[in-house]
This record gives structure tokens, sequence and C-alpha cells, in this order.
């Protein structure tokens, strides 16, 4: 068997390892070092040793197989301030009893009810836009998230206090970046810029999130948003959730339910603006499907298409671009001995742009997921959501989000990247466009008569 010390792996400095590569640029270097030195690469980041993995059969062994020798990476547990015991930190038999109670609001009859939500608010927001003038596409889709998550999570009449969430979430992504490098020795407490905005965006979350939660308690009439669903559930024993399981779940599900969505239909419209003919394909499908009537439930299943442009996007940007698993015991990875304490990187960037598994990886092709043409591809070679038992609870609320924003929007809309805009991807804790992406509002010509 092999032992990670003796890995190959990209050459790092004596004190920091190969953290100054990562800091600078994480894709690049994630990238080059899985290119050149294999499927299992040695890595340091200070005194931590790391292991990257990019063969889906490994990747599946620390998902799946073997997960209960790993738990949450430890910059994510950093984020427990924000996230408390959610679902993304929360780990064994807690974590398990948490994921089964939030399950049901899940459930398809629960998702198909929000369809009408998120048409409507897709609407609102091309109505919003400045038809011929120029926006910060990012920034817009953003609110039009925030808008279908709060009133599908908290309900339509506190929609306006959640966007206070939203500016947290960027003060969390700033906070998270910052990590990298010499910064992720610095504590929270330390009174540095980002770290002041880090903590008062926690406690604007905070205090939202609770005040909602004691006003709905005082209520007497029965609801069907995520909220209520998660209030009304209960445990084995019959107990229901405290408020904090209530607060660490909803800012969770809300921090998650804004980031990915936006992230992204954001890249969709970017990879569309660049490639018309793929472009031209979907809004043909959704004249044909929905025409000028607002799309709803019943026409996921005709817009093949238009749900291949959203696989291949979060092929190319996945917003959740890196997992990270610490090893809590020995365990034998492939030929691999990790020792405890390891940090395991497995990143979908890497991973879905890899010539072994994508013909022709860096292009942008809808029609490589068309009709099974991806059977063979191992499991995990494309997880965008994760997988395995802690995959994604809100993937398929996601998809249903994007498929049909994506129609709504392409029937009267198409973007184009303003002149002199350069769109740079950067790795925060998502994979978000650097300085963001102004476009060009244009109204589309459709065939719908």
């Amino acid at each position: 068997m092999t032992r990670a010390a003796a890995l190959a792996g990209p050459r790092g400095r004596l004190l920091t390892g190969n953290l100054h590569q990562f800091a600078e640029s994480p894709l690049d270097f994630l990238t080059h070092a899985a290119r050149d030195h294999g499927p299992v690469v040695r890595l340091r980041f200070g005194r931590r040793r790391a292991v990257l993995l990019s063969d889906p059969a490994l990747i599946e062994e620390v998902m799946v197989t073997r997960r209960a020798s790993f738990i949450k990476s430890a910059p994510l547990q950093a984020q427990r301030r924000l996230f408390g015991n959610g679902l993304l930190t929360n780990e064994g038999d807690s974590w398990l009893r948490q994921r089964r109670l939030a399950q049901p609001a899940f459930h398809r009859e629960k998702i198909a009810a929000y369809a009408n939500v998120i048409v409507q608010q897709a609407a609102a927001f091309v109505d919003s836009l400045p038809l011929g003038g120029f926006a910060e596409i990012h920034d817009r889709l953003k609110s039009f998230t925030i808008s279908v998550v709060s009133n599908s999570l908290f309900g339509g009449e506190v929609a306006h206090r959640t966007h206070a969430l939203g500016a947290a979430l960027e003060d969390t992504m700033n906070r998270y970046a910052s990590r990298r490098g010499l910064a992720r020795f610095t504590p929270d407490w330390f009174p540095i810029p980002v770290n002041t905005a880090y903590r008062h965006g926690v406690s604007e979350i905070e205090q939202t999130v609770l005040e909602i939660i004691a006003a709905r308690r005082k209520e007497t009439v029965s609801r069907n948003d995520l909220l209520s669903i998660l209030m009304e559930a209960r445990y084995e024993n019959g107990e229901a959730m405290t408020d904090r399981q209530l607060r660490d779940e909803a800012v969770t599900l809300f921090l998650g339910g804004i980031d990915t969505p936006a992230l992204a239909l954001t890249w969709c419209w970017y990879l569309l603006s660049q490639n018309p003919d793929v472009e031209q394909k979907m809004f043909e499908e959704i004249d044909s499907e929905i025409g000028s009537r607002p799309g709803t439930f019943s026409d996921l299943p005709r817009l093949c298409y238009t749900e291949m442009v959203v696989k291949e996007a979060m092929r190319l940007f996945p917003p959740a671009w890196l997992l990270s698993r610490d090893a809590v015991e020995p365990v034998t990875i492939g030929n691999v001995r990790i020792a405890p304490g390891t940090s395991v990187l497995i990143s979908q960037w890497v991973t879905h742009r890899d010539p072994a598994f994508f013909a022709d990886p860096l292009r942008f092709d809808p029609d490589r997921w068309r009709n099974g043409a991806t059977e063979d591809l191992p499991k995990f070679a494309y997880f965008p959501f994760g997988g395995g038992p802690r995959g994604c609870i809100g993937s398929s609320f996601a998809m249903t989000e994007m498929i049909l924003a994506l129609a709504t929007i392409g029937q009267r809309l198409k973007f184009r990247l303003a002149e002199g805009c350069r769109v740079v991807p950067q790795a925060s804790m998502t994979l978000r466009p650097r300085d963001g992406m102004r476009v060009k509002i244009e109204p589309r010509r459709s065939s719908v008569k």
C-alpha cells in the first residue's frame, strides 16, 4: 500500500507548504496539481497535511463507502458561528436525525407547490430589469433567489425582511475566502474589516431569523412553507425542534437556497451569451413547449434542453467547487493510507473538467447530456450537489427553480456581456464572478405567435 507521505505533489515552502499557491489561485493550483501528479496528490497547508483526490472511484469511497471515517473540514466547521448545528455542519447521529426531520419538506409534491412562486418571482425579476439598459446580473439574480427562498421558507409577508440576510451572505463569503493564506490563522474576534463585517452579518441573521420564528410561534393559522413544515416535524420521541435548531436549519436552507441557484443561473447566462447557437436552441425549445404562457411544474419533463443547459453550466462552473473532509481515524482509500487529521480535498472544478471523463472538456456542450449519452460516466465524475448520504437536500428544489427561471426569463430576454466586461471565476466558499457580471438586457424576438 502507498502511504500518503510517499505520494507525489507540488513543492511547497518550508513552513507554509502549498498554502501560498492555493491562496493565490486555488482553481489553477488544484487543476495543475491533479494533471501533473495524478488522481491522488500530496499537499500541505502549514502543519495540516492534505490529499487531493480526482478519481471518481476514490471520491465515492470518501463520500459513500468510508464516509464514517471522515467529518466536514475544519474551515467549514469554523462557520458554526453562522450555521450552528444545521445540516451543513452537523455530524453523526445528530445530523441523521435532523436530515430525516427535514427531508419531507423537499418531497416532490412540496417542490411542485412552490413552482408557481418560482415562475411568479422570475416574471417579476424580468419586469424589474431596465430593458435596453445595463445591470450587474449576479446581484439581480441573487435578489430573485432571495425572493423565491423567502416566500418558500418564511412566507411572503416577511420576504421584505429577509433581504438583510442576502447582504450578510456576502460578508460570510468574504470571510471564508479570507481564511486562505496566512489569514486563516486570524481569529474571528481580531478587529480587521472582514471579521467585523462577518460578525455584524451573523448578528443580523440571528436577530432576523429568531424574530421570524418567535412571530410564527404565536400564530394559530396553518401554513405550508418550509419553516412551518420544520416546526411541525417531530423526532421519533415526539419532540419538536427547539428555536435554536430551527434557527440553524433555517439559516442553512436560506443561505444555501440563495447562493447556488443565483450563481448557476449567472453562469448559465454567461455561457449562453458566449454561445449563441446553444442559446437559440434553448429559445426554440421554450417557444415550442411553453410559448408565452407561464411555465408550470408539469412543463419540466418537456424542457429537456433547458435542463441540459443547466447541467452543463454546473459542470463547467460548479457553484460548489470544492469539498473537504478530515479523517478522524486511520483509513485506506484505494491503496492510499490516510492518517487521522489529514484533509481530503475533492474538487468538482477539477473532476468536471477532466478529459478522461468529458470529451473536449472546456467546451460548453449541453448535448453531451442528451438521451443517456453519459450512462457510462462514473458516478462521481459529475457531482455539482455533492453526493452520497450528505448530498444537498435541496438539489431537486434548486434544479426546479433554475430550469423554470431560465425558461421564464428566456421567454422575453437575452443578455449580452457589457463591452469591456471580463468575467473571472473567484473561488470563495462558492464559485463567483470576481467582479460581478455586467450585461446589457435585450428583448428577444420570440417565434411565438
